[in-house]
């Protein structure tokens, strides 16, 4: 790759609408977006949707908001426009971007109409597979007479446009996977036009990159296939073919390939947005996806990427999509943030939950968040795990945790009475002291339990479990002091109620 080229480098992300935006896409948009950066060049958002029955407005709407989110900014594209415009397909097709190439491979004779009906297409691959043929279609429409055609179209079939392939082999040079020679007997004919007149992927793919002046094609192996298909049309139409790059497959731990079919919403990436994941954490663990720097670094920033990203160190065979590594990442990210953004980062999740209206948010409740958020400290791994960290803060409407209750407040009626007279002598201990702030509150709350010989630990479990039904959680001290001593008393006083009870 020369310096020039370096320089003047176009890529695309080519994604099909037809759906919510794949780990897979977003990982394919990132390394494109990476490799712009580095050479000073440019990256386009063009969107594929030739298969129209699927395509739809909403999917093409989350593709780019996505992208968006991950911060995958696009100097080209169907909403931004540019030199090439259009860069949605279904508007090159209306446009009749493809009519003239279709003619002029019609013309030299490296295309041809083809009249079979889907049933004898359907005969002519149950023969192939019977004689062991590798190419499915035989190529019997090639040399049809005129008079053969005109008594076709009597009968009213439409034909579709099949693209002679060559008899000598197609080499595609990889960036990632090196040089490969394909066995033209490994490829039929393909159809590049349909009998509606509607133009294929691998005909408008291959004429919009041209079109376009791609210079990279930065995809997925689950396109290689098509690669020998869209060079052998570009060569009959004397076009020069962009370099190829085809990055390997994210498979799951089981080694099958990642797929919307198969994994569902879990390879969408919008449903980690919704969790609550951190766009910086998500681009560092695509960027992981079959790419290393050295052995040891795992973390990334993106100016780290677009500075050490380089296509020769992505490998050839699949990577694995490891969940936990991605938690982990997002922990550390989530820590990154100071107390401010990470109050920012989470309460549009105490809003959705209606735990907070920001319509109404003073700056003393908004200080009241940080601290809570504060407390908090380093034990979110998604932005969503806030709301069982933190419900309790702002509601008593919960029920006890059983497990929690049996182990500290006891199954046996001796137990119990021990804890409620815990909690009896730390509802006085709370309501007379002179101050509610953290060293007041842990002073007195230590010096009980040291002069009544009691565990600390049973003293402090039986209190978060009266405050929260739970557990787990922040400082206790933090949460005692957050909820106030109104409020403290009032559920200290519930517990005992709870305990106290016949049911208890």
């Amino acid at each position: 790759m020369n310096d020039t080229l370096q320089k003047l480098a176009r890529v695309r992300m080519a994604p099909s609408p037809t759906g919510f935006l794949h780990i897979g896409g977003a990982r394919t948009a990132l390394f494109n977006w990476l490799f712009a950066k580095q050479h000073n060049g440019t990256f386009i958002l063009r969107i594929d949707d030739t298969d129209m029955a699927r395509s739809t407005e909403e999917s093409m709407r989350e593709i780019y908001s996505g992208l968006k989110w991950l911060g995958l900014d696009w100097d080209e594209g169907g909403d931004k426009g540019g030199p090439y415009e259009p860069y949605v397909q279904s508007e090159r097709i209306s446009g009749g971007v493809y009519v003239p190439y279709v003619q002029q491979l019609l013309e030299n004779g490296t295309a041809y109409h083809c009249y079979c009906t889907p049933e004898e297409l359907a005969a002519i691959r149950a023969q192939a597979r019977v004689e062991k043929r590798t190419r499915s279609y035989d190529g019997r429409c090639q040399h049809l007479t005129q008079k053969a055609k005109a008594c076709f179209a009597a009968e009213g079939r439409k034909p579709t446009v099949r693209i002679k392939m060559p008899n000598t082999p197609i080499q595609v040079d990889d960036i990632i996977l090196g040089i490969r020679n394909i066995d033209p007997g490994t490829l039929e004919d393909e159809v590049i036009v349909r009998s509606n007149g509607m133009p294929t992927y691998n005909l408008t793919s291959i004429i919009d990159d041209v079109e376009m002046q791609i210079t990279h094609v930065i995809r997925g192996t689950e396109h290689l296939n098509t690669t020998p298909k869209q060079m052998a049309i570009a060569n009959a139409l004397g076009l020069k073919v962009p370099q190829f790059a085809h990055i390997p497959l994210v498979l799951d731990s089981s080694g099958r390939k990642m797929s919307k079919r198969h994994h569902g919403a879990l390879v969408a990436v919008n449903r980690y947005r919704e969790q609550g994941y951190l766009p910086e954490a998500m681009l560092n663990f695509v960027a992981r996806l079959g790419w290393a720097y050295d052995d040891k670094q795992e973390i990334f920033s993106v100016e780290e990427l677009i500075e050490k990203f380089d296509l020769g160190r992505v490998g050839k065979s699949g990577s694995v999509f490891d969940l936990k590594k991605l938690e982990w990442l997002n922990a550390h990210y989530i820590t990154q943030l100071d107390v401010s953004a990470r109050t920012d980062a989470v309460i549009p999740f105490w809003q959705a939950e209606g735990l907070v209206d920001t319509t109404a948010l003073t700056a003393e409740h908004r200080a009241w968040l940080e601290k809570i958020v504060g407390a908090v400290g380093e034990r979110l791994t998604t932005l969503q795990d806030i709301i069982p960290q933190t419900r309790y803060f702002f509601t008593d409407a919960f029920d006890y945790e059983a497990k929690a209750v049996k182990k500290w407040w006891g199954n046996s009626a001796e137990k119990q009475n021990k804890t409620v007279e815990i909690l009896t002598s730390l509802s006085q201990i709370l309501a007379g002291i002179p101050a509610f702030d953290l060293g007041t509150v842990e002073s007195a709350i230590w010096k009980y339990t040291d002069e009544n010989n009691i565990k600390r630990v049973a003293a402090m479990q039986a209190l978060r479990i009266a405050l929260t039904g739970t557990s787990f959680g922040p400082s206790l001290f933090d949460i005692v002091v957050l909820l106030g001593r109104d409020e403290v008393l009032k559920r200290i006083t519930r517990a005992i109620v709870q305990l106290s009870g016949p049911a208890a």
